[in-house]
């Protein structure tokens, strides 16, 4: 009787407890809307009155500064670059898209395992970027050389190790995120070919964010530009069968991607050895470092490397526990992913030209001039992350439309997107301090902890608790989670506000 009487409060307990939180999550989605409705105005009225009504004199100057002409050069050739990548992703999904909700997850489950080996060689990469960028400020070309080096053999080494399992055991990759048996075999039959594509996207990569590291970045957009008009031509020939071509499927949109990135590489190569360019190595002058040359690289970049591999697992980690919520659900945050991903690119254009910007000055040694940078791009992001919210949150259900998907599937994307809408700034800020800001300061280290304690403490287990024991729906999963940028924002300011995150990495270090 009192085993009875304890289940059945068990049971009134945890009914209470889903009830409130599904009831305060559509308040709070409830709020976010009414919101959006109200800054809708406010915003756009705010922005014109102050970016181009309010001293227009001063706007002239303002962006003759060096500050402003640096910005400009280095973020919007980035930001294009983001935003031609992100059409790419986006294109592709709108043409898989035709294809049903199960072609949907089995591309987004696909580039799961993508995403993995983005994260592995962009870790490389980034803390690399951190060292060129320290050195261009220096002048230090034979150095610029060597890093470049060490970041080849590093990319194309992973790379090789994920075309082999790709290629090889891309049955049990799939697997791995779902079991619905139609998503695993088209889910196989993209990964199998698209993952020949990872060495050559391995070098161009390599080649492009080095460019970046020493303000060359219009090259690594050309490049980028063309295998997109490559790519989505080729998805339009393959995937349904044009040109005299049998319609494909997904696994003509893998053999789209394969071109454009093999043409992509052959292109950035042919750019940088035709002409006099800082990065115009010879293989000899790439493995020229020595031992001690190596280490003091890899005390900068494996930090990096193990920061943007935790951040991709915990990333990977998501994406199995919304799988496991159903196809519905992983199809509904693929696409949020998605479509948010595109409001990101401003961002994340920012970001990285701060990481170069900040990198610069403190290879100078003018660490002055390096705070002042950081203070103005902070409040350059947050004013774009007010007008990207705004955009995202207005043209959310617009964009769903191409997609030809279920009422529950639109429904649940509808709600993440709000929900991007309404954090973006958080998230905004989270991205510029710690892929920015400290990451150029070369406070890698810090940056590890920041994002070790806050998705694996925090995040991680809250997606886990929602999805798996209250067992609530996948927007209201997404809501809670929003939790970690919350934490990361305010760890982030606190260790920017320390001044602590400015170190000189490359005035002591062994470059014979």
């Amino acid at each position: 009787m009192i085993t009875k009487v304890i289940n059945n409060i068990r049971f009134a307990a945890r009914t209470s407890l889903l009830i409130f939180i599904d009831e305060y999550v559509k308040i709070m989605l409830e709020k976010i809307y009414t919101y959006i409705k109200v800054m809708k105005s406010t915003v756009k009225l705010s922005f014109c009155s102050v970016f181009l009504l309010q001293k227009f004199e001063r706007g002239k100057t303002m962006f003759k500064s060096p500050f402003y002409k640096n910005l400009l050069k280095i973020a919007f050739p980035i930001m294009i670059q983001y935003f031609i990548t992100s059409s790419l992703n986006l294109m592709d999904n709108f043409m898989i898209g035709r294809l049903g909700e199960e072609a949907v997850a089995a591309l987004g489950i696909a580039n799961q395992y993508f995403f993995l080996l983005n994260i592995i060689i962009m870790g490389i990469y980034s803390g690399c970027n951190v060292l060129i960028a320290q050195f261009w400020g220096k002048k230090d070309l034979m150095s610029i050389r060597k890093v470049l080096g060490i970041s080849l053999v590093l990319g194309v080494a992973v790379s090789v190790g994920f075309t082999f399992f790709g290629r090889f055991f891309s049955e049990e990759v799939i697997t791995i995120f779902n079991k619905n048996n139609e998503v695993i075999n088209l889910g196989k039959n993209y990964l199998e070919l698209v993952c020949i594509s990872y060495v050559f996207m391995a070098i161009s990569l390599a080649f492009g964010i080095g460019s970046r590291g020493i303000q060359k970045a219009f090259l690594p957009m050309i490049c980028s530009a063309c295998a997109l008009v490559l790519n989505v031509f080729f998805n339009y020939v393959f995937i349904f069968g044009h040109f005299n071509m049998p319609a494909m499927g997904v696994r003509g949109a893998a053999l789209a991607t394969l071109i454009a990135r093999v043409c992509e590489m052959i292109l950035i190569l042919f750019l940088i050895y035709r002409k006099d360019h800082v990065l115009k190595a010879s293989a000899s002058e790439m493995l020229a470092f020595n031992v001690e040359f190596f280490k003091d690289i890899m005390k900068v970049t494996v930090p990096v490397i193990i920061n943007e591999l935790c951040w991709g697992l915990g990333m990977v980690i998501y994406s199995v526990i919304y799988g496991n919520m159903g196809t519905k659900a992983i199809a509904a945050v693929q696409i949020c992913m998605t479509v948010q991903n595109m409001f990101f690119i401003v961002l994340f254009a920012v970001s990285n030209a701060a990481c170069v910007m900040v990198g610069n000055e403190i290879g100078k040694d003018d660490f002055e001039t390096a705070k002042d940078y950081a203070k103005k791009l902070i409040k350059i992001c947050l004013v774009l992350s007010l007008v990207m919210g705004l955009a995202l949150a207005t043209s959310s259900k617009f964009i769903l439309n191409f997609y030809k998907i279920s009422h529950e599937v639109y429904t649940s994307a509808l709600y993440m997107l709000l929900i991007t809408a309404f954090i973006l700034p958080v998230r905004f800020m989270n991205v510029l301090l710690i892929v920015g800001v400290l990451r150029g300061g070369g406070d890698t280290s810090y940056v590890l902890k920041i994002e070790l304690a806050t998705m694996w403490l925090v995040g991680v287990p809250i997606c886990m608790i929602g999805a798996f024991i209250l067992k609530i729906p996948v927007y209201e999963v997404f809501f809670f989670v929003t939790i970690e940028e919350v934490v990361k924002c305010i760890l982030s300011i606190k260790r920017y506000r320390s001044k602590k995150w400015m170190k000189n990495l490359v005035q002591n270090m062994n470059t014979v």
